[in-house]
């Protein structure tokens, strides 16, 4: 990319504000950055992307990059090529460099790679959400999830590249962060595969009085809050769409014009009708506005400027990587964007094997071919192949008389076939209730939990038939949108086991 001088953001970088009745001036003194990307034998990269995070240059022919930028950049960071492993640092990326506090109008910032063996046209992606670890008593059960990703990739992916991420809410407190922040990153670095992080609403400094300076803590441990990289053909983004509004501890979804401007910038790089695939903690869309109920959608529940948003994706073929709402949802936003909302790492913050709408603690796995990405969701301690639950009849206090089944990852294509007694009865009927195994398991157990006043949440992925008094067996065949069949069968009793 040619270097370009551009005026951006001149009301951003141009502030003033009050200190104790003096005029305090922001810094906006220029820094021009200059360095080299190379691999470990010196040989230079080209048309590697660098960033101080409002803009963006490309390497030269030699590996060689020159940025204009000012006094306030905190870091430069490189978008890691196709091809090369990923630098750690403290069991964490280390793609970027932190500015030093003392000034200088000329500095010099190197990045070296390591060229990876294996293609990577193929690779997997694991996609946790919401670990939330609030004590040192959790982290022995994160080891068990990163302890089944680790199992899984070993038995199905033994040859194939692999990656990590993680959308956000790391952690349940942030005065905790210096206790906790470290054995998480240990934990999930013991898969042996590279994760990168997004930053959620926990992992915000609720004592900034802006959003700006909300997530410095995020920073010490894990670098900047948005940046890019490159996988096989596929280029993953990483966004900060938790925007802290200075009251309390709250929070809403949006991207504020900085991001946007180096988002712009981001894509350009890429031709049109490249696959992306962008991960930020708040989901972009909602039930309600599925459902036409767009008065319904609360700010902190979805990104408020979702629209600037889509606009831009328009050119590429987007997948859409959420957490926060601590349940499992798919939405088909247009032709070219689709959003994958993942439930909670560790279901209902670690005191139940649920979440709010009854999946299982799990995670996404994303397999990628080229340009082309199916998935599944896979729950932490079961097979790959369980991908629903069966309720019997007398199970759901709102369909007493109908067996009723939650298909956790379910989206428009899948089809849900029912028989009775071997016969085929065609398709459930989708409804929107409560998950039997949450609903039963908060209204026992409320009184012993570590967080009170949270429960259980209605959910759209339920589906439900009425079967015959006197048959004896019910088969559930679900097959997903790749045309993979999963099947459960139980006996038509309102004892019978749920599996």
């Amino acid at each position: 990319m040619e270097l370009k001088s551009r005026v951006v953001s001149i009301w951003f970088l141009m502030a003033f504000f009050t200190v104790s009745g003096m005029m305090a001036q922001v810094d906006i003194r220029n820094i021009t950055f200059r360095g080299r990307v190379q691999d470990i034998s010196g040989r230079g990269i080209a048309n590697v992307s660098v960033s101080d995070g409002l803009n963006i240059v490309q390497t030269n022919n030699k590996g060689v990059y020159q940025l204009l930028s000012t006094a306030e950049a905190n870091y430069v960071f490189i978008s890691i090529p196709s091809g090369y492993e990923v630098p750690f640092k403290d069991n964490a990326p280390h793609f970027f460099r932190k500015v030093p506090e003392e000034y200088s109008s000329k500095q010099i910032v190197n990045f070296e790679l390591k060229r990876k063996k294996e293609e990577e046209k193929q690779h997997v992606t694991i996609v946790w959400a919401d670990p939330q670890v609030y004590y040192l008593d959790e982290i022995p059960e994160l080891q068990e999830a990163a302890d089944d990703v680790k199992e899984l990739l070993s038995l199905n992916y033994k040859d194939v590249p692999a990656h990590g991420l993680v959308a956000g809410d790391m952690i349940g407190w942030l005065k905790d962060a210096d206790t906790l922040y470290e054995p998480i990153k240990r934990t999930i670095n013991s898969i042996g595969v590279p994760f990168f992080y997004a930053v959620g609403n926990h992992d915000m400094d609720t004592n900034s009085r802006t959003n700006y300076s909300s997530k410095k803590t995020y920073n010490r441990y894990f670098g900047p809050t948005y940046y890019s990289f490159n996988r096989g053909d596929i280029h993953y983004i990483v966004l900060d769409n938790a925007f802290y509004i200075g009251r309390g501890g709250s929070s809403i979804g949006y991207l504020d014009e900085r991001q946007f401007a180096w988002l712009e910038q981001d894509l350009k790089t890429l031709a049109e009708g490249s696959t992306v695939i962008i991960t930020m903690h708040i989901p972009t869309y909602s039930p309600d506005a599925r459902n036409g109920a767009f008065h319904k959608e609360q700010m902190n529940k979805v990104l408020q400027n979702r629209s600037a948003f889509y606009k831009m994706l328009e050119p590429f073929n987007v997948h859409l990587f959420s957490g926060h709402e601590h349940y499992t949802e798919n939405y088909e936003i247009n032709k070219t964007i689709f959003e994958h909302v993942h439930t909670s790492l560790g279901g209902f913050f670690w005191m139940a094997p649920w979440s709010w709408d009854g999946s299982p603690r799990g995670y996404g796995v994303y397999e990628v071919d080229g340009d082309n990405v199916e998935w599944y969701f896979k729950p932490i301690g079961k097979s790959k192949e369980h991908q629903f639950n069966v309720y019997p009849v007398g199970s759901n206090s709102h369909k007493e008389e109908a067996i009723v089944v939650n298909v956790w990852n379910y989206d428009p294509s899948w089809k849900i076939y029912w028989y009775e007694d071997g016969v085929k009865m065609g398709e459930m009927e989708q409804f929107r209730g409560y998950d039997s195994s949450i609903y039963n398991y908060v209204n026992k157990n409320k009184e012993n939990f570590n967080h009170p006043g949270i429960g259980y949440a209605l959910t759209d992925h339920l589906f439900f038939a009425i079967p015959k008094v006197k048959s004896r067996s019910i088969k559930v065949k679900v097959v997903d949108r790749f045309g993979n069949v999963y099947i459960q069968e139980i006996e038509n009793k309102k004892d019978a086991n749920t599996l």
